[in-house]
């Protein structure tokens, strides 16, 4: 009787139903992709079992089979090769490695290898490429332990004269896939040392592993701090330039092999972690731009090595939890991360507080954001705002302070705005708009601006070159309030009382000749431009 995947799972699972999850589940119950739809693959998040996020191979192993457990190798090989099968022609990592974890038989993982290659062999390139993103997927969650793949190549190269007897390429093409697994990270370059002697002394294996020496001369990936501190520098740079094309060009020159691309995932985050929510909304940007670099697996792991170190991050930095979880939350909001990732925390036993916490935190952020863009928003609204936007924003907040009068509230929203080098444009929204205004409101922008500087939010440089932009457009406000010089005057006077701005003397000088009854505009704007004008 022919069963589909999901019987098989119905026939498998434990009696009682799992309880449905609040929040969304990848793209894998979506339509299978066709092979030339450009659409992003996701890892495998471990959707069912307890503790399928960070449970390894040998964790499941002692635990007693129970409910879907498969009792025998017999029984294990039927549900594989329906898994299989059923992954190649859908596609769907979640549901292959969900298959795979109810079985819940660890020490038959060695033939989901061997098995997974034999059915390849038979297929196009597509379906080989699948089987290799299998095996780097279940690899990075822990269900396919190098011991594991190298145990399931090994029995391929033994029974290697047969299968070329069914399959001529069969040589050429587990070279290939031992290649790959070496290249992915999976293996490591000197596997065959831990194979039998009578094994690697066979001519047909030797010419395999000749084969793959020369697929993998110059692409062995290099690795270690030195790489680590290059990728680190790379960020550091984009954060300047704000030019994600230059780090895939920078990082395609270091040659970052696929089994570390990870650490471009760790570098990013980890120099985010230490910098503003701006910065942090370009580092989430770049993570998106390099989605076509960085392979789904590597990007898992490397978000899995931050949660791993997260305790020793702390030390340095007190908020490093709540930024992972930020970046995990806006990851899964920008496709970079599929949902799973967050939705199952790993057991008490495998994890500490502090990692448990950091993922139940972006849990619960997801669950609340019922909307992408909110959860997009992570950094702040004005994280990734053109200047349009942040002008818009700010009028708007002081309009909304003109008629609430609250100045506790106008402070914490001028904080949250996140645009400590642009207050500048606070300062002159104020007293603009202030203009329209009685002398009460003109009152209420004075005190906003004595008390964000007395609280360090606004520097006497942003406050003294909101006051020259005031000047410099001195001749246009005219037009619309001829009194314009003498209220610009009072505010000048009051900051330099406050000792909020530099050059007190200078700017006195100017709030004078401001209100004079012959006030000279040109005059007026010589005294702040000139060399001798106070600096901003």
């Amino acid at each position: 009787m022919k069963v589909s995947l999901s019987q098989f799972h119905q026939m498998l699972a434990p009696p009682e139903a799992e309880a449905e999850s609040p929040l969304p589940r990848g793209p894998g119950e979506r339509a299978a992709p066709c092979p030339d739809a450009r659409t992003r693959k996701w890892v495998v998040e471990g959707g069912a079992g307890e503790g399928a996020v960070y449970r390894s191979a040998s964790e499941l192993e002692p635990s007693p089979p129970t409910g879907g457990a498969a009792a025998s190798l017999d029984e294990f090989k039927a549900g594989l090769d329906l898994c299989l099968r059923e992954f190649l022609s859908g596609g769907d990592l979640v549901e292959a490695t969900s298959c795979l974890l109810e079985m819940g038989c660890a020490k038959f993982h060695p033939h989901i290898v061997k098995r997974a290659i034999l059915l390849a062999m038979d297929k196009e390139a597509r379906e080989r490429e699948m089987v290799a993103e299998l095996f780097d997927s279940l690899h990075v969650r822990g269900l396919l332990t190098s011991q594991q793949i190298a145990d399931g190549f090994a029995s391929l190269l033994d029974a290697l004269d047969d299968l070329r007897l069914d399959t001529p390429a069969a040589p050429a093409l587990l070279a290939h896939f031992l290649a790959d697994a070496i290249l992915d990270g999976l293996l490591p370059p000197t596997v065959a040392a831990g194979w039998p002697s009578e094994l690697t002394s066979s001519p047909t294996v030797k010419a395999v592993m000749e084969e793959v020496e020369a697929r993998l001369v110059g692409r062995v990936p290099t690795a270690g701090a030195e790489l680590r501190q290059a990728i680190r520098s790379v960020v550091v740079e984009y954060l300047v330039s704000h030019d994600a094309t230059e780090v895939a060009r920078r990082l395609d020159e270091l040659k970052v092999g696929v089994s570390c691309q990870h650490e471009i995932i760790r570098a990013a985050i980890e120099v985010g972690l230490d910098r503003r929510d701006h910065e942090r909304e370009l580092i989430s940007q770049l993570l998106s731009f390099l989605y076509d670099v960085v392979s789904p697996p590597q990007i898992t792991r490397g978000f899995e090595q931050l949660i791993l170190r997260i305790d020793d991050l702390t030390m340095d930095n007190p908020q490093a939890s709540t930024v992972l979880a930020a970046f995990l939350v806006r990851a899964v909001a920008d496709d970079v991360l599929p949902p799973a990732f967050v939705r199952q925390p790993p057991p008490e036993a495998l994890a500490t507080p502090l990692q448990l916490a950091t993922l139940t935190q972006a849990r619960a952020q997801l669950a609340a954001a019922h909307f992408g863009d909110k959860r997009r928003k992570v950094w702040g609204a004005a994280a990734d705002a053109d200047i349009a936007t942040l002008k818009h924003s700010i009028a708007e907040l002081v309009r909304e302070y003109f008629v609430a009068g609250e100045l506790e509230e106008a402070v914490r929203c001028i904080v949250e705005l996140e645009a400590p080098f642009f207050l500048h444009e606070v300062v002159k929204r104020l007293v603009v708009l202030s203009l329209d205004y009685a002398h009460a409101k003109q009152h209420l922008a004075r005190q906003l601006i004595s008390r964000l500087y007395t609280q360090s939010i606004l520097s006497s440089e942003q406050l003294a070159l909101g006051l020259k932009r005031l000047v410099q457009a001195l001749p246009d406000l005219r037009l619309d309030n001829p009194k314009v010089a003498e209220v610009l005057a009072e505010y000048i006077q009051h900051c330099c009382e406050i000792g909020a701005i530099p050059d007190t003397s200078t700017w006195g000088e100017t709030a004078r000749m401001l209100s004079s009854a012959e006030c000279d505009d040109e005059a007026v704007l010589a005294s702040v431009t000139s060399p001798d004008a106070p600096a901003v």
